[in-house]
């Protein structure tokens, strides 16, 4: 809105509903960064979702990715280490289940070398 004499006006609002609706969307897109989306998809989306121009997006998706770094770098290995270990004992139940014998075998094998079992190749 701008007001006479050509400034700016912010709009009615609760205080601190941009802030909410940050979070909301940075949390949509590593949500969707962890699902494998392109930056293409989730530029799209976030066009979609929540009406943001391309650059706004673009922003919410390099702070997504730092987001994403600081974690990492915070991670304690052994607890990395644990939570690839519960993904892969996921996806060796459902292997299992679905006689998917091959993805099995290869989820055990991830999990071998994750804890050190597997026996070194000469």
């Amino acid at each position: 809105m701008a007001q006479p004499g050509g400034k700016r006006v912010k709009p009615p609002g609760r205080a601190g509903q941009k802030a909410v609706d940050i979070a909301e969307q940075l949390h949509s897109v590593r949500h969707m960064l962890n699902n494998g989306r392109s930056s293409y998809e989730i530029r799209q989306a976030l066009a979609i979702q929540y009406g943001l121009p391309d650059r706004t997006a673009e922003r919410r998706l390099k702070e997504a990715r730092e987001q994403q770094v600081r974690e990492l770098e915070q991670l304690d290995r052994k607890e990395l280490a644990a939570q690839l270990i519960g993904a892969a004992a996921d996806i060796l139940k459902e292997a299992k289940e679905t006689r998917q014998l091959s993805n099995a075998l290869g989820a055990l094998g991830f999990i071998s070398r994750l804890t050190g079992l597997e026996m070194p190749r000469n």
